[in-house]
């Protein structure tokens, strides 16, 4: 019986990857960059133009105080060809916010029909607005603004929040949220989703070495590996030596499916699926240059930030 489960374990996690490498056939496009003069689109006529005049002068601030760009969109759904964090890495790298060499740029994300937001973090302010910081400027700020129907002014408060933190400053707002809000339930619950978080991201970031190591059989010499370190930290238990078989096989194929990939949207000029890398592979504007945001400096995401919903 035992057997059989961890079989269909190992079953279920080569299908998953198998579903990943279904490539949506109509991917929402992503917006020509704005101005760096306004750098706000807002596709739901959400805003008004004072809004927006207001949102772009707060935003000015932060190149005058300590060389760092800020973008907003908003848009009305993603639709069912894309996923909230693969469209903010897409959207963040095609714009190029932030300085090239830098990459110190922020995106605010809303999608205002699905009700979903994320704030997208470039490089070189991972440091300052860290994800744990972006997940509270979303929880304690941005929703309970959008819950009200209020977008400017949870739009102007968030980019407050951004400039507190990325001047190390105390951020009233998040402190006052923070003291009623200590239960182990959202501790576990944020530590859960940092955890997978980070899980996907790692794998992302393997996805784009296999993928640029132009072999198949690298990611089964990494499986190989995993299993053996299994095997041995349980004392090569007859479990351990089929999951180490099973991690092998697994490798081999996600090495060849990552490969494939890579070199198919390498040949038509666009960044791999994010399973495959692309979440960690220099963008442009859809390209494999980073910094092609035209208005913006050029900055590079990693995939930083954190997501929510209201």
């Amino acid at each position: 019986m035992k057997l059989g489960r961890y079989i269909g374990a190992i079953l279920i996690a080569v299908a998953t990857v198998v579903c990943l490498t279904v490539v949506p056939a109509h991917a929402l496009a992503v917006p020509s960059a704005p101005s760096l003069a306004t750098p706000i689109i807002d596709q739901t006529n959400t805003l008004s133009q004072e809004d927006i005049t207001r949102l772009a002068a707060q935003i000015a601030t932060s190149r005058e105080t300590k060389s760092y760009q800020i973008g907003i969109l908003m848009i009305p759904t993603l639709g069912t060809d894309e996923y909230l964090e693969g469209y903010s890495l897409k959207v963040a790298r095609a714009w190029g916010i932030g300085e090239q060499g830098k990459d110190n740029g922020a995106l605010i994300l809303v999608v205002k029909n699905d009700r979903k937001m994320r704030i997208e973090v470039g490089r070189g302010l991972e440091g300052d607005l860290t994800d744990v910081r972006a997940s509270r400027i979303i929880r304690d700020v941005l929703t309970p603004a959008f819950r009200k129907g209020d977008f400017a002014g949870g739009l102007e408060e968030a980019v407050d929040s951004i400039q507190k933190a990325i001047s190390a400053q105390a951020d009233p707002k998040l402190e006052a949220a923070a003291s009623t809000d200590k239960t182990a339930f959202s501790s576990w619950a944020e530590l859960g989703f940092f955890i997978l978080v980070g899980a996907l991201s790692i794998l992302s970031w393997v996805a784009s070495m296999l993928g640029r190591s132009k072999s198949w059989w690298a990611g089964g010499i990494i499986g190989l590996g995993l299993g053996l370190v299994v095997a041995l930290l349980f004392s090569w238990a007859f479990w351990t030596i089929l999951l180490a078989v099973g991690i092998t096989l697994f490798g081999f194929l996600f090495d060849f499916l990552v490969s494939r990939d890579y070199a198919r949207h390498k040949s038509q000029g666009t960044l791999p699926s994010w399973w495959a890398g692309g979440g960690s592979i220099g963008g442009g504007d859809g390209g494999w240059s980073s910094g092609g945001g035209g208005s913006f400096g050029g900055g590079d995401f990693s995939g930083g930030g954190s997501s929510g919903s209201w």
